[in-house]
């Protein structure tokens, strides 16, 4: 194979693994000799950094040597010490001088002491996520516009201490305990090319913030503002009107009257917004009156779980914009599926729609998007009436579709879902999790015609003990039957069908035994995760044989964590394989 490489430029090997599925089968060819190894590496250009990667290489910095053409390392699952990783990458700067996005998400502060050193080194970041920190402050965005000044996008969203805003009281410490205005407003004035920012979630900011932003960052493209208690309609249409750029906001809890005529600024003022979204908002049907009437290049309109607007006014916009990409109407309870059949029409470019908790919609909605949105690709009617009403099969086919998600439908039975893989033959995603009523007979028959299948969800069904027995299915990488009655039978059925098998999440199925995982990864030869999290006829003696015979095995969730040691974790890291507590 060495003497083969060679007679190839490495151009062309480059090419060949760029168009490889998944990066992890990279893993593979990087051991067929050093010149692949070398080129592998290169190709890397993203890295999730977890415990156990400190735990095998000891330091951050030889696997930044390793992977000379990292642009984004994500931090989020790492527990350990920040400060220590961020030092050991800023001393590492040749080599991470390609370094555009850090992910440091859901950690308890700001890391001050490792950003420091990163930003006095590499002050070229891009991108930097910080949601779900545990204390995020006024402090904390000062430090990063004057550790970062060429941010282009931040995300500071959802910090979990709740501050109280309706307490009534703001003491002068409060720039120590959360993010204000002030902050922002600091943070607006030093990021001049700052074009995207989440602040969701940060309950103390007002409409001054917004201005603060539309004013300073004259680039801003995107902005999500949802969960802000006291963000009002004026803060938005301050964004609305003065970012000439601006082409996708995302906005929760307003009050859109149709008394709101400082809407008509959308005809003017907002040419570039494409995408939409609002969330547990008043609208009326005046506002979508507006939004019809400017021809905005609009592509993409979520209105998740709003209330107060009607069929004339969801028609009227979807009337003027038929370019549509994608479409959310989630929980808009005045939906049925004569209307649906009637808002189809104007459809034909969309290729994404979430009816989720529409509970008036059928599987005629089904056929009817089918039938009328020939670029349709996913679907989600999660939570509706699929299944509460039967029909027959007319031949209908959309080849497009290939993403269904049909969830928490508990009237879904076995004929309703033939008829929907009969009519998405190239189906490669699909979600019935929670659907009480379908068996293993809906889910054998969906496999026989859908046989491209990659992704299979069926978590929570308790009818469900195997996906029947047939061809193999080439394509089937992730199956997730947290909860259901899956057996050691069912097992033996996936060895016997799916041997290219990437995860597996059996959490939570009693019926489970070793014997039947045991079976199951004997051809199951390229499995990478499994989860079997109170799964109680599972043992640690169990796990430990099937951890040393699986070479493939790179992540574990035991059935208790708790009975793991340090010295245990570390004996299965150094065959390759991380414990995880789910």
């Amino acid at each position: 194979m060495a003497n083969g490489c060679e007679r190839l430029p490495e151009e062309c090997w480059e090419l060949i693994f760029n168009r490889i599925h998944h990066q992890s089968d990279l893993e593979s060819f990087s051991l067929v000799c050093k010149q692949f190894l070398a080129l592998t590496n290169r190709l890397r250009v993203h890295l999730s950094v977890v415990d156990s990667t400190l735990l095998i290489h000891g330091t951050i910095s030889k696997l930044i040597h390793r992977f000379s053409n990292l642009n984004s390392i994500d931090l989020s699952n790492f527990n350990g010490d920040l400060d220590v990783i961020l030092v050991d990458l800023a001393n590492s700067v040749s080599y991470t001088s390609n370094l555009e996005q850090l992910d440091i998400s859901g950690h308890k502060k700001l890391p001050v002491k490792g950003l420091h050193e990163l930003g006095r080194k590499l002050k070229d970041l891009r991108v930097l996520k910080c949601n779900n920190f545990a204390l995020m402050c006024d402090t904390d965005l000062y430090f990063i516009a004057k550790l970062f000044p060429f941010l282009e996008e931040l995300d500071i969203s959802f910090p979990s201490m709740d501050y109280d805003c309706d307490s009534g009281y703001i003491g002068s410490d409060t720039c120590f305990l959360a993010v204000t205005d002030c902050g922002v407003e600091i943070l607006s004035k030093s990021l001049s090319s700052l074009r995207k920012i989440n602040v969701s979630g940060n309950h103390l900011i007002t409409d001054r913030s917004l201005r603060a932003l539309s004013m300073n960052c004259l680039n801003l493209e995107g902005i999500e503002v949802e969960d802000c208690a006291l963000i009002t309609l004026n803060g938005i249409l301050s964004v609305l009107r003065t970012c000439a750029a601006l082409s996708w906001i995302s906005m929760s809890d307003i009050l859109v009257s149709g008394s709101s005529s400082d809407f008509e600024c959308l005809a003017t003022c907002s040419r570039t917004l494409q995408t939409l979204e609002v969330s547990n908002s008043i609208i009326s049907d005046e506002f979508l009156f507006l939004v019809a009437k400017a021809s905005l290049p609009l592509y993409r309109l979520s209105l998740y779980w709003c209330t107060d607007f009607s069929l004339s006014g969801i028609s009227s916009l979807l009337c003027a914009y038929r370019s549509l990409k994608c479409l959310s109407l989630v929980e808009v309870e005045f939906l049925t599926d004569e209307s649906m059949s009637d808002l189809s029409q104007y459809l034909q470019c969309l290729d994404t729609i979430d009816l989720s908790d529409c509970v008036r919609l059928t599987i005629l909605t089904f056929f009817a998007l089918a039938r009328n949105c020939p670029s349709l690709k996913e679907v989600s009617m999660e939570n509706t009436g699929f299944g509460m009403m039967d029909c027959l099969h007319t031949g209908l086919k959309n080849p497009r579709i290939n993403a269904v998600n049909l969830a928490n439908n508990l009237s879904l039975d076995d004929g309703a879902l033939t008829k929907v893989a009969l009519m998405c033959p190239n189906m490669e995603i699909l979600d019935v999790s929670s659907c009480t009523s379908l068996t293993e007979a809906g889910i054998a028959s969906a496999l026989e015609m859908c046989n491209q299948i990659r992704k299979l969800e069926l978590d929570n069904c308790p009818l469900t003990t195997h996906i029947g027995k047939g061809a193999e299915l080439p394509n089937l990488e992730v199956i997730s039957a947290a909860g259901s009655a899956l057996n050691d039978e069912g097992l033996t059925m996936i060895g016997s069908r799916c041997s290219r098998l990437l995860k597996l999440n059996l959490e939570n199925c009693k019926g489970v035994t070793a014997e039947g995982i045991q079976a199951m990864v004997k051809n199951c030869r390229s499995l990478r995760e499994i989860n079997l999290k109170k799964c109680p006829q599972v043992s640690i003696n169990s796990l430990n044989s099937l951890v040393f015979t699986s070479s493939s095995l790179r992540r574990i969730v035991p059935p208790c964590c708790s009975a793991f040691s340090d010295s245990l974790r570390g004996f299965y890291l150094h065959h390759g394989c991380r414990v995880s507590s789910g």
